[in-house]
Parts: C-alpha cells; sequence; structure tokens
C-alpha cells in the first residue's frame, strides 16, 4: 500500500500516474492529519527528531509494527530479502541490531509508546494518542502516567465518565498526584458536583500550594457560587504565582466586572489580551464591559477585533449586532447577523434576531 501526500485535490493526477506506472497496489490520499501523524511517528522513531522524507518506505510486521524504515526508494530486492530473514523475536531483534558478541547490560531496547502518546496529544491527534497509552497501560498496568493522560485526553474530549475512571487510577495508583487530583476536580464540577470538586481541588494545592491551574479553577468554582472573597484570594494568589498567564488574568477580569469593578476588570481583561491577542472570550468581555459604561465606540472596536481574530466566535458577532441596535444601526446590525449565518448557516439566535429586526 501507499500514501500520496500530495494536494488531494491531485487526485485524478495521483490516478494517471498510478495507471501509466502500473501501479497494482492501493494508492491512498493522505490528509494533512495522516501526514501529520506519520511525520510525528517517524521523528520519535530516532534521536535526532528528523522530519519524514519523501519517499519513505516502512516494512511492517503481523501485528502492524514498524520493523524497518527505507528513506529514498525503496530497492525490491532489498525488501524481499528484509521479509526473509524478518526478526520474529525481541532476542532475534537484539542480534540483528548488535551483531557483535558480548554482553548487554541494561533492558531491551523498546519503543516508548509514552513518548509517542504525549508528542501525538501535543499535536492534537487524540485517537492516536490514546492507542499509544492503552499500549503503555497493556505492558504496565500500575503506570499512573499512563492513566493520567488517558484521562486527561478523554477529560478534553469531554468523555467525562472514561475521564474519570482513568484519573480515578492514576491517584490509586500515586496518590500525591496534584493535576490528577485537579483535573478530577473539574470533571466533578463539570458533572455538577461542586462539594466533590472543592474536595478534590484542594487535595491538589494541599500537594502544592502555588499550583495556579489548581487555585484557579477553585477560585472561579467559589466565583460561580458566591463565595467571593475566597474567590478573590485565590484568584489574586494564581496571578501572583503567574502574572503572566492569559487565563488567569481574564479571570480576575471577569471577577471584577461581576463586582461591577469596571477600571479593575477592565485592566485585567487588556492584560489578557496583551498576552493572547487572539482571546476571543477577553475581547468579547471587554465590549460588553465598554456597553456597560455607555463606551460605545470601544465596544465596537473590540466586537469587531474578535471577529476578525477568532471568525467562529458566535457570540462577537451577536453583541456587536446589540451594540448597531442601541445605536440604532439596523443595516449594520443585520449585515453583522448576516456575516455570522454565512459561517453558521444553522445558527438558531442569529436568525430570529435577524427576523426580528427585518
Amino acid at each position: 500500500m501507499s500514501i500520496n501526500s500530495d494536494d488531494p485535490v491531485d487526485a485524478a493526477a495521483v490516478r494517471s500516474i498510478a495507471t501509466s506506472e502500473g501501479i497494482t497496489f492501493p494508492v491512498l490520499l493522505a490528509t494533512p492529519e495522516v501526514a501529520g501523524i506519520y511525520n510525528i511517528i517517524f521523528r520519535y522513531l530516532f534521536d535526532r527528531r528528523r522530519d519524514l522524507a519523501l519517499p519513505t518506505s516502512f516494512l511492517l510486521d503481523k501485528e502492524g509494527m514498524i520493523v524497518k524504515v527505507y528513506q529514498g526508494p525503496a530497492d525490491p530486492k532489498r525488501l524481499l530479502e528484509d521479509l526473509v530473514s524478518l526478526p520474529a523475536t525481541s532476542a532475534e531483534r537484539m542480534r540483528k541490531a548488535l551483531p557483535l558478541g558480548g554482553t548487554l547490560f541494561q533492558d531491551l531496547f523498546q519503543r516508548n509508546d509514552f513518548t509517542y502518546g504525549v508528542a501525538l496529544f501535543q499535536h492534537g491527534y487524540l485517537e492516536q494518542a490514546a492507542a499509544s497509552f492503552r499500549h503503555v497501560i497493556a505492558a504496565k498496568p500500575t503506570d499512573p502516567e499512563a492513566y493520567y493522560n488517558l484521562g486527561t485526553l478523554e477529560l478534553r474530549r469531554n468523555s467525562l465518565p472514561e475521564a474519570r475512571q482513568y484519573l480515578e487510577q492514576a491517584v490509586k495508583l500515586r496518590p500525591n498526584y496534584p493535576e490528577a487530583w485537579n483535573n478530577l476536580g473539574m470533571i466533578a464540577a463539570q458533572q455538577g458536583q461542586p462539594e466533590e470538586a472543592v474536595i478534590n481541588f484542594q487535595r491538589s494545592l494541599a500537594l502544592r500550594p502555588t499550583y495556579a491551574t489548581a487555585l484557579l479553577n477553585l477560585g472561579n468554582l467559589y466565583r460561580r457560587q458566591g463565595a467571593l472573597e475566597e474567590a478573590q484570594k485565590l484568584l489574586t494568589r494564581a496571578q501572583e504565582v503567574q502574572p503572566d498567564d492569559p487565563e488567569v488574568n481574564y479571570s480576575l477580569g471577569m471577577f471584577y466586572a461581576t463586582q461591577e469593578q469596571f477600571p479593575r476588570a477592565q485592566q485585567y481583561l487588556e492584560r489578557a489580551v496583551d498576552l493572547r491577542p487572539d482571546y476571543p472570550e477577553a475581547l468579547n468581555n471587554l465590549g460588553v464591559l465598554f456597553i456597560r459604561q455607555q463606551r460605545y465606540p470601544e465596544a465596537e472596536e473590540k466586537f469587531q477585533t474578535c471577529v476578525r481574530v477568532a471568525p467562529n466566535f458566535d457570540q462577537a458577532y451577536l453583541n456587536l449586532a446589540r451594540l448597531y441596535v442601541i445605536l440604532q444601526e439596523k443595516d449594520k446590525a443585520k449585515e453583522t447577523l448576516q456575516a455570522l449565518l454565512r459561517l453558521q448557516p444553522q445558527h438558531k439566535v442569529a436568525r430570529q434576531t435577524l427576523e426580528m429586526l427585518q
């Protein structure tokens, strides 16, 4: 089987070449995701972290594992020789890799599925990352890191029961695991169990008092519960620990906005935008803050910036349209809602609001 990594729009050209060259095996057209996954796998097969060169061929065993890599055009004769001499056991692979005699004073060389999983996770290839972490768990069922990473991955996918299962196993194997307790707190909060969430965040902070993520999460939870004094202490502490974290500054801005302390809210929201210029929630809420102070030109600028840097963030369109209604500029409000509907044709609120403006 061959994978073609050219632009998929050139499918006709690929078929033409395959026909003219008499290629009889399947030729698949790679999406950018497939090409990215193969590049990560190739990089972590070697210590030098080289990017995938084309053409490159992989020889697979019956389990689908890569056992040899051919860089450049593959020699059919060499391939057939390798098929005959393919090692079947770890000992055979060791003899083939280290043909000189002697004693190996270390464990067997093994593929690092954990490293693969982390790299794939970081690049957003979640299915492949999950498969790698499951390989780790199958080989090392008492490894808390693999359970933590798999649980965190499922949390990102919003698969909360699965995430809880893996993270609970992680803290069972390593009770002093602040990151895992924090993520269990996030799951409990999302599942509507605030008391359990508080306990888990507090466990995380007992293990690491300066853990900014847990400080932030517990502070935001207290803010939603109306425990404002505790919320302010935790969010302020998080900002002291990580003053350049956009999420921390955003959360402090929202805390002061709910208290109608507009100058302090603006200070932290603008700091969040300085740190992350394409932060849609911060830009949008700055616009809302300015509307509440009747600073309409500044509000318009923030909403327009948000639309430009995050065109799929619907709240900025809706708030900009509402601002134009306040300003009695109905045509601009319609144009804004129509722009949103071109991107999200099924957006119910935009469609209903547009009908009301007709």
